[in-house]
């Protein structure tokens, strides 16, 4: 009787250290929390308006909204990160040039409130760009400083656009049945959109850059899972920039003038694509079949949806040519469709809304940076090799797929991420290992990119 007594005793005590060592974590394992955690916080954030309508989200998001809880979570981490090492990582100068220019376009918002004197929409929106969207741009520079956050931040972006994609899969309503298809309680267009940038982070980066075959091997089923998520919700812009992208992920994939070479995965992508295409010519109609029905109305008869966008493309130039220089203030274009300073109203086309709203001189500002941020892309593409051009492949394509995208859908805001990605681009020198281009030279020879 002692003697069992004394196993439940030291049961007990066992069991007591084991959860004193949970709750109270080593130094080394917070630190090494706090390292990794900051680049998942950042995604949720961006994509959060992807997920918290969800109704099982409820229990936060009618207390917190999700993006501001991201947002703070995320800037905390970096506070901590900078309390720690406030010289750890220098920005490069490309990043502080068309940094400069992202303030210089808060400051047109800014200004266009006094045109436009709107205090709802356009305060909104404003206050929107600078907090939200802002920190969609300048979190890069302090969250992703190298090239292992980078891909923590990458395999975040697939995880959303995965868990999504199941969502979603629970959600089909059948072959052959014409429905739109969402996932987390958001529209389809945000499901395609998450496929395609999961899609594209999976393809163009994680997989090219993954040695183990067993993560190697769910790499491919994630990919195939994210691509039947953006086919099955019925949005044909997504899909469109998709395609578009992957043709730019080719051409960037080649090498060489007098003799053309293209890298081995590359090569072995572009052959599944063509037996996925053959497939999807041949099925797509019975397995996507609100992709193909609005494809079809598209040609034919273009629909509403489409015949909606031009009519506000048609509203959003009027605007524009009635005030070139300036436009007609922040949140104008609402103001002029609406009649109200209180509906959310917007041409679905990011040149058309600022030409409209702030004019020549905001149009101007984001082409320059975007401009930057592909010229600095496509050199370091043509004067690097292994992984760093694997990696600026990557981020120059998935910048292009959100440029896309923003101008078919959504205002400026809703299309934060594409100053995420343009940020990654300009700042893309500091995803260099330690001076090396490949951090796992050291680790393991086996792994050859671009051969």
């Amino acid at each position: 009787m002692a003697r069992a007594q004394e196993q439940v005793q030291g049961f007990w005590a066992g069991g007591l250290k084991v959860v004193a060592h949970l709750a109270i974590p080593k130094r080394s394992l917070w630190a090494t929390l706090v390292k990794g955690i900051g680049e998942w916080f950042f995604a949720l954030f961006l994509f959060a308006g992807y997920y918290k309508a969800d109704p099982r989200l409820a229990f936060i998001q009618t207390h917190l909204d999700l993006t501001l809880l991201f947002m703070i979570l995320s800037f905390l981490v970096f506070f901590h990160r900078l309390l720690r090492k406030p010289f750890a990582q220098k920005i490069p100068a490309g990043f502080i040039k068309v940094a400069a220019l992202f303030l210089l376009l808060a400051s047109c918002f800014l200004g266009g409130l006094l045109i436009s004197q709107s205090t709802g929409y356009g305060l909104d929106k404003t206050l929107r760009f600078i907090v939200l969207t802002g920190w969609a741009f300048f979190g890069t520079a302090f969250l992703i400083t190298d090239f292992q956050s980078l891909r923590r931040f990458s395999w975040a972006v697939v995880i959303i656009a995965t868990v999504m994609a199941i969502d979603a899969l629970l959600n089909y309503p059948g072959v052959g049945k014409v429905a739109f298809v969402s996932a987390l309680g958001s529209n389809y267009i945000a499901l395609a959109r998450a496929g395609g940038f999961g899609l594209l982070t999976t393809l163009a980066f994680l997989l090219p850059t993954e040695q183990r075959s067993l993560v190697r091997l769910s790499l491919w089923i994630l990919a195939v899972l994210q691509f039947w998520a953006a086919l099955i919700a019925g949005a044909r812009g997504p899909v469109l920039a998709l395609i578009l992208t992957f043709l730019v992920f080719f051409m960037l994939s080649v090498r060489g003038f007098a003799e053309l070479k293209i890298d081995q995965f590359a090569w072995k992508l572009g052959i599944v694509a063509i037996i996925v295409a053959i497939i999807a010519g041949i099925v797509g109609q019975e397995l996507f079949p609100t992709l193909a029905f609005r494809t079809q109305v598209f040609i034919t008869d273009l629909g509403d949806s489409a015949k909606m966008r031009l009519n506000l493309y048609e509203e959003a130039i009027k605007l524009w040519t009635s005030s070139p220089i300036w436009g007609a203030g922040t949140g104008g274009f609402a103001i002029a469709v609406t009649g109200s300073a209180f509906i959310r109203e917007y041409p679905h086309n990011i040149v058309l809304e600022l030409g409209a709203e702030i004019g020549l001189v905001g149009v101007l500002v984001f082409i320059a940076m975007m401009y930057m941020a592909f010229r600095i892309g496509l050199a370091i593409v043509r004067n690097s090799s292994g992984l760093m051009r694997v990696t600026i492949r990557y981020l120059l394509v998935s910048v292009y797929f959100a440029l896309l995208n923003a101008m078919v859908s959504g205002d400026i805001n809703d299309n934060r991420i594409l100053f995420t990605w343009l940020s990654l681009n300009v700042a893309a020198t500091r995803f260099r290992y330690n001076g090396r281009e490949n951090p796992f030279d050291d680790a393991s020879p086996k792994l050859r990119i671009g051969t």
